[in-house]
């Protein structure tokens, strides 16, 4: 379950840019991230500060699939970063359109295009059209409206080549393809811990929504 920490702030929201432990976000050198998804063991809940961190530091990954197309992408993410949701939950707001609740499921969903995407990648895949298509069939596109969709197929074309891609998320250029992607598989598993967590939150709560934008 989700840690009080996360569904249950209570009016103090973690302003990430007025923290000193505030993550680059120059680039998104896998192999040294500095806040990483946290392993979620059995019977332990997901705490807030490092989830809100590690997701902080999912924004510069759409720099690199492509700066100006996914720009909205990114601004979406760090508007709902901060989201703190259990007390309009207790008083019965949460489907509110601007609610926090519904903030943290597009992150949620965010994430889940990060991951497929990513696994993809370490499928062999090295079309990374394909793969974004892939990961948003499996995670956004379901909730986006007609014109939110023709966005994205333009969105699309503008991400990178592989190589280019691989050499964007090394640490340093000596790092091998290998002990990226391998850094790759250790993030996305962490990664998945955490979205399926998440969506049993969402699934006990009743908090799905099939609404789109």
């Amino acid at each position: 379950m989700l840690k009080p920490h996360l569904h249950a702030l209570v009016a103090t929201p973690i302003h990430l840019h007025n923290t000193s432990s505030k993550p680059k976000q120059e680039a998104p050198r896998i192999s040294d991230t500095e806040h990483k998804f946290q392993q979620i063991k059995e019977g332990e809940e997901i705490q807030t500060q490092p989830f809100l961190l590690a997701c902080s530091q999912i924004i510069p990954f759409f720099d690199v699939l492509g700066p100006t197309a996914f720009k909205p992408v990114k601004s979406d993410i760090n508007g709902n970063i901060q989201a703190t949701f259990a007390t309009e939950i207790a008083e019965g707001t949460s489907k509110g359109s601007y609610s926090c609740t519904v903030g943290l499921l597009w992150l949620k969903r965010a994430l889940e295009f990060v991951y497929v995407f990513l696994e993809t990648v370490l499928s062999g895949e090295q079309d990374l059209v394909k793969c974004a298509n892939k990961a948003y069939e499996a995670s956004l596109k379901r909730y986006h409206g007609w014109l939110v969709k023709g966005i994205f197929a333009v969105a699309v074309r503008a991400v990178p080549y592989y190589q280019d891609f691989m050499v964007a998320l090394k640490k340093d250029p000596s790092t091998s393809d290998s002990q990226v992607l391998e850094d790759m598989r250790t993030s996305i598993t962490l990664l998945k811990a955490n979205i399926d967590e998440i969506n049993r939150f969402y699934t006990q709560k009743g908090q799905h929504s099939e609404d789109t934008v």
